[in-house]
């Protein structure tokens, strides 16, 4: 570990927390906009809080301009973008972010917006009823090197079939091209999972590998520069999630548009399975640290010593909740 990101951890720890607003709701809006940049490291419903909190206004109403300059463009690279400044905040892998970390690299987790549940399958034409058969295949992966497409790989070896990989970058992608018949095979999520098994007859193989939850995440630099602002987003975050587990007439539509599913009725079945998936209090939390340390120690020679502080920073959920803001936002919500 570097001592410039023990410096930020430092810097970070002495910040001062900003003022909340007295009674929440939908808080006090900035005389001007505060422009936010936030960037998807997937097209999935588990990273779509951002979006769904700009188009359904609730950033707006606290006066932060929240824009998605890049959406689905791999955990990896969503990571790689704040450390360039890209943009201000990404929803990624956990396993981007403690890469990054490991690399001395500054990046942090603010927040785990889904308990972790089995998301990505190995998606294969109907014909093939076996990963066995990928054998001189091609499969459809997003990226050479991100969290899933490293699942897809250890999957298809671990039955025995050597396959050819295509990164595609998006999972609209591999699903077109897995229907026009360019590919055999590819990654996808449970959002499109039925969707094909419906449609094509596709075959569906749960990966096997270390599945870690998604995050949202920004960097310690971020949050010694302007900490109002950041409490600001995480407010608009949980506001979001409260927006997704209590107002389906909203958030159905918006799914439908997110996830490119035309069928109404398979977009509600895909929002009742959410709801349950996204955290009241989304705090970062690693039960199996452990396991993400194995997961990354045949790359990393430091793994071994990565602790939970050295990749999130818990205080934004903890003041919320101590505060009692995210209480209030589910009490009104029974009224």
């Amino acid at each position: 570990m570097k001592p410039s990101r023990r410096k930020f951890a430092q810097m970070a720890a002495g910040a001062v927390l900003a003022p909340l607003a007295p009674r929440f709701g939908w808080a006090q809006v900035s005389p001007t906009s505060q422009h936010v940049r936030v960037a998807t490291g997937l097209l999935a419903t588990w990273q779509s809080t951002a979006w769904l909190g700009a188009e359904a206004g609730v950033f707006k109403k606290r006066g932060i301009d929240l824009r998605l300059p890049a959406i689905a463009v791999g955990g990896p690279e969503a990571a790689a973008g704040l450390i360039r400044g890209d943009w201000e905040f990404a929803h990624t892998g956990s396993v981007p972010v403690a890469e990054e970390v490991l690399k001395g690299r500054d990046v942090v987790i603010l927040a785990m917006p889904t308990a972790d549940f089995p998301k990505s399958f190995v998606m294969t034409r109907k014909e093939i009823t076996q990963l066995a058969q990928l054998e001189g295949k091609k499969v459809g992966v997003l990226t050479e090197t991100g969290q899933t497409s490293t699942a897809t790989r250890i999957t298809v070896q671990k039955a025995g079939a050597t396959a050819t990989y295509l990164s595609l970058i998006r999972f609209d992608r591999i699903y077109a091209a897995l229907a026009s018949g360019e590919i055999d095979a590819g990654a996808l999520p449970i959002d499109l999972r039925f969707a094909g098994q419906i449609r094509y007859g596709w075959n569906a193989f749960p990966m096997d590998s270390f599945d870690a939850p998604s995050v949202f995440a920004t960097t310690r630099k971020q949050i010694v520069s302007d900490r109002p602002l950041v409490m600001n987003v995480m407010q608009g975050f949980v506001e979001t999630i409260h927006l997704f587990k209590t107002r389906p007439d909203v958030v159905v539509p918006l799914l439908q548009r997110y996830v490119k599913i035309d069928d109404r009725k398979a977009a509600e079945e895909l929002y009742a399975f959410r709801v349950p998936v996204f955290e009241k209090i989304p705090r970062p939390s690693f039960p199996q640290m452990q396991t993400l340390r194995d997961y990354l120690a045949s790359k990393y020679s430091n793994a071994g010593s990565l602790q939970e502080a050295d990749i999130a920073d818990p205080s934004f959920i903890d003041e919320l909740e101590r505060s009692g803001f995210i209480d209030q936002l589910y009490a009104a919500a029974v009224k």
